[in-house]
């Protein structure tokens, strides 16, 4: 099971906050099993940042209700969410723009940019006092 879920940490805390909550588990452990165990929890979490990350992503959420409510309503679908004509338009290719050709999707797009010397450029132009 993921450590965070398992010990009640919450996913986005770093380092300080897990080894707090770690060590708060650990002087209530019971055995010297469980203390290893959490020592385990704890080095994987935070001695390993990588780790953590993926620990983290892989973390679920509490989405269910609390016990005891009655269940949501579902939601109805609002009048402006329907589709308008604007929603349906492609928008023009910037690669089109900058005269691309077309290509498949088997080959990746080629910009070809204008060929225009560096010394050509205004900005680079030195400025005259």
């Amino acid at each position: 099971m993921n450590p965070f879920e398992r010990y009640g940490i919450d996913p986005s805390a770093g380092p300080l906050a897990i080894t707090e909550r770690m060590r708060e588990l650990a002087e209530d452990a019971a055995t010297e099993e469980e203390r290893s165990e959490i020592r385990r929890a704890w080095e994987a979490l935070t001695l390993h940042p990588r780790r953590r990350v993926e620990l983290a992503l892989g973390a679920h959420p509490e989405s269910r209700d609390e016990p005891g409510r009655p269940p949501r309503r579902p939601r109805r679908a609002r009048a402006d969410s329907e589709l308008a004509l604007r929603d349906l338009v492609p928008f023009p290719s910037v690669a089109a723009a900058l005269g691309a050709p077309p290509h498949s999707a088997d080959t990746p797009p080629t910009i070809h940019l204008p060929d225009v010397a560096l010394s050509d450029d205004p900005v680079l132009l030195p400025t005259r006092a």
